[in-house]
């Protein structure tokens, strides 16, 4: 705008100093507040003197450009947060912020490089777009080996206070695990499950609500297989012994904790197959030679022998696998070096 032109009356009480050099003033004034009370007609006008008082610019910004304004400066990091976190001008955006949430105990450094690469008007799709498919499975690796890590150490301790024998209290002394807390020690077990059904991997895409399914207890997880098929996970605790030696051929067979389970499990097959028809019907789900996993007891300290005895019998149990809690820990270390990586 051409100096002296367009110069409408202002609000002195509504009236800033930006700048003042000795030379040029910078000044910002809102106009058309009254009584204190602004509207849709507030305008923010911005405009220079020199030192003798010589107007040298006047702008005027309505109502829709003073919020443009506004919500771009509030998206400039070292202006939001008042620190400066790069020697780059860097631009966030709530998506970019939770990302960072995310990955905050990882490489800053990193991360701070990837945000550089895109305009600031561009945010979030700017990132996305700059990014290659390395960095993009590097920050998804990044996220997940956190998460691992910190739900494989929980299962660990978890066991340790299994082992120890009083779960059920100790399980409270421990922020990081009160999430899993609950009056029966298989229930705190089947919680942590419940809340990391990636420990099987790709096998599993959805978990089924058992309590719609009155032929099985609270106790069991009933999974829907990637391919579409009913699969169930019976869950016990680790303290249940899984072997135990006969001396007298000096060789290892199911112990009776383990048998007790083993037999509920063929009892359920029997039923699922018996009840096919109505559960496919009922839950849209098919019901074709369904597998059970047994979670339960440890095989950490487990001899030669044992191990073979293991491998053993879960080669002789048609559709039932048998799965220690110590395998669980082993599977989700395998992929925090598969991440780290």
């Amino acid at each position: 705008m051409p100096v002296g032109e367009g110069v409408t009356k202002m609000s002195v009480p509504y009236h800033k100093e930006l700048f003042n050099n000795g030379k040029i003033k910078l000044m910002a004034n809102f106009s058309n507040i009254k009584n204190d009370i602004a509207d849709e007609n507030i305008c923010l006008h911005l405009y220079a003197v020199d030192s003798n008082g010589i107007p040298v610019f006047t702008e005027k910004l309505a109502i829709d450009e003073v919020r443009e304004l506004y919500n771009h400066l509030d998206s400039i990091s070292v202006i939001k947060d008042g620190n400066i976190k790069s020697s780059k001008f860097i631009e966030t955006s709530d998506e970019i912020d939770l990302l960072l949430g995310q990955l905050k105990e990882g490489d800053l450094q990193t991360i701070l490089s990837l945000l550089e690469k895109f305009k600031s008007e561009e945010k979030i799709r700017g990132l996305l777009d700059s990014l290659s498919s390395l960095e993009i499975e590097n920050l998804h690796g990044a996220y997940y080996h956190k998460l691992i890590k910190a739900e494989i150490n929980n299962l660990e301790k978890l066991i340790e206070l299994e082992e120890k024998g009083n779960i059920i209290d100790e399980i409270k002394l421990f922020n990081e695990l009160k999430k899993y807390n609950a009056r029966q020690s298989e229930k705190i077990f089947q919680n942590w499950i419940e809340s990391n059904l990636w420990i099987f991997g790709v096998d599993y895409i959805k978990k089924h609500d058992v309590r719609k399914i009155a032929l099985f207890s609270e106790g069991d997880l009933l999974m829907e297989s990637v391919d579409g098929y009913l699969d169930l996970i019976e869950l016990k605790r680790p303290k249940h012994s899984i072997l135990k030696l006969d001396k007298s051929h000096n060789c290892y067979y199911p112990h009776p904790d383990l048998s007790i389970v083993i037999g509920q499990s063929l009892f359920y097959l029997q039923k699922l197959e018996e009840y096919k028809l109505n559960i496919e019907k009922e839950y849209k789900i098919k019901v074709i030679m369904p597998r059970i996993k047994i979670i339960v007891g440890r095989n950490k300290e487990f001899n030669e022998e044992q191990r073979d005895g293991l491998r053993m019998l879960n080669s002789k149990l048609n559709s039932i696998q048998v799965i220690t809690y110590d395998d669980l820990v082993i599977f989700g270390k395998l992929l925090l070096k598969h991440y780290e990586n």
